[in-house]
């Protein structure tokens, strides 16, 4: 489970930084709760997550 958590956070991170989004803005925590729902739903590969996050 830590793994998948750093999977998550990994690409949070990026794409928090890559948006210039402040980590305790409202778009962030979205971001946050999206990724965990694409993880959930069986995406775990990192491109992919941060791709489908994109477009979300």
């Amino acid at each position: 489970m830590p793994d998948d958590f750093e999977k998550i956070e990994a690409v949070f991170r990026e794409l928090v930084r890559e948006r210039h989004l402040a980590l305790d803005s409202e778009e962030a925590d979205m971001l946050a709760a999206r990724l965990i729902s694409l993880f959930q739903s069986g995406i775990h590969d990192h491109e992919a997550l941060k791709q489908t996050a994109e477009f979300l």
